[in-house]
């Protein structure tokens, strides 16, 4: 009997798939560390936050072209030309421009960014039989978790000693592979278009409270990255600590629940929410108002067992929700709710930083995060049936 986590039981597209997931967040992933290069060439937090900002303003606002684009032109066309928008902007940034050069190439990331993300997860919806959705989001899950194990600890060090080359070349070569595994994905077949407008995908889904429930199930998993992570490497050196002694269990635990509990996610669905959601806001707990190494492993591996398993449950949950009509609309929707979070939390937490510094910032990030999931708890999960 094949292990449930064997790759022979996947479709040949779900492997490109994933194979192109990989290499891209080599890129995204590693510029975690980006906030830190600015901040050693002497930039301030605000302007460090709107530096990274922009990158999801962008891709908030081609949202709408996204869902055309995608219902027109098709998931693997979208993967490639996401992946060169992307390998455009790390080249821009790499050249070690001047602050409004900075600006649009992370533009350019998130133009990038924003079709590739959508595109791919919905590649992998289409292609995934029903008996494998929660397995195949979950190997699809150790995509972000994998550069993060072996790549980011590695950056940060030589990030810290003055050289971010390897921060670039390693992105820069992400969006390359991406773009040979979407181009060897098959081609869509010819067939009549079915594009959903946004606006309509929102108000249909917000009348049913089962997708809205998914929806701001989105938003809070996004929160529980957004309101803290990319400035822990900040924060950790205020605190005189390493950034990467949270982002590496983090990172570990999340792939191995991926990697062996996503057959779970096929089996219990909804019933994963609460559990793993609650190990997310204790794992913030514990990291950020500790402060201490200890700490930041402790909360770290916590809350990467619940960021491990709520991405394939959502997914997973989200892919059973849609039919052919909707799918491309409600996927882009959900990601923009996703986003949405993305854009705001940075850019508050920066602000914030200007006055406060970073640590106290993310402590407060840590109790709003575990707030918000009790209410979920009691106000908008009931509803999902």
């Amino acid at each position: 009997m094949k292990p449930s986590f064997g790759l022979g039981q996947f479709p040949k597209d779900f492997l490109l798939c994933l194979g192109a997931s990989l290499s891209a967040y080599s890129c995204i992933s590693v510029f975690f560390l980006f906030p830190l290069v600015l901040e050693l060439k002497g930039y301030e937090p605000l302007a460090i936050g709107t530096a990274w900002i922009i990158f999801e303003f962008v891709l908030l606002g081609t949202r709408g072209w996204v869902n055309h684009w995608l219902s027109v032109r098709g998931s693997r066309t979208g993967m490639i030309l996401g992946s060169l928008a992307l390998a455009a902007g790390v080249g821009l940034l790499s050249v070690g421009p001047s602050y409004p050069m900075i600006l649009l190439g992370r533009s350019l990331m998130g133009v990038g960014w924003g079709l590739f993300s959508i595109a791919n997860t919905l590649h992998q919806a289409r292609v995934l039989p029903t008996r494998l959705i929660g397995r195949g989001f979950g190997l699809s899950g150790l995509a972000p978790l994998l550069p993060q194990l072996g790549l980011i600890p590695l950056a940060e060090w030589t990030v810290r000693r003055g050289s971010p080359g390897l921060l670039f070349a390693l992105s820069l070569s992400g969006c390359l592979f991406a773009v040979v595994f979407s181009w060897r994905l098959t081609p869509a077949k010819p067939g009549p278009i079915s594009h959903v407008p946004l606006g309509e995908c929102l108000q249909e889904s917000w009348a049913k409270p089962p997708l809205r429930a998914l929806l701001l199930s989105g938003s809070l998993f996004a929160l529980s990255a957004a309101g803290f992570m990319p400035y822990v490497a900040n924060a950790a050196m205020e605190w005189g600590i390493a950034g990467s002694s949270f982002l590496l269990p983090e990172a570990l635990s999340a792939f191995v629940a991926r990697l062996a509990l996503g057959g779970w996610v096929d089996r219990y669905g909804k019933r994963l929410l609460v559990p793993y959601f609650g190990c997310i806001a204790l794992g913030a707990m514990i990291s950020m108002i500790g402060g201490t190494t200890a700490s930041f492993v402790v909360g770290g591996l916590l809350h990467g067992i619940g960021m491990g398993m709520v991405y394939p449950l959502l997914y997973s949950l989200l892919s059973r929700a849609s039919d052919e009509r909707s799918r491309t609309a409600l996927f882009t929707l959900f990601g923009t709710f996703i986003d949405l979070l993305w854009a705001i939390a940075p850019l508050a937490a920066a602000a914030l930083a200007q006055l406060v510094g970073f640590g106290a910032v993310l402590r407060v990030s840590a109790i709003l995060i575990a707030g918000i999931v009790l209410t979920m708890r009691w106000r908008v999960w009931p509803f999902l049936d």
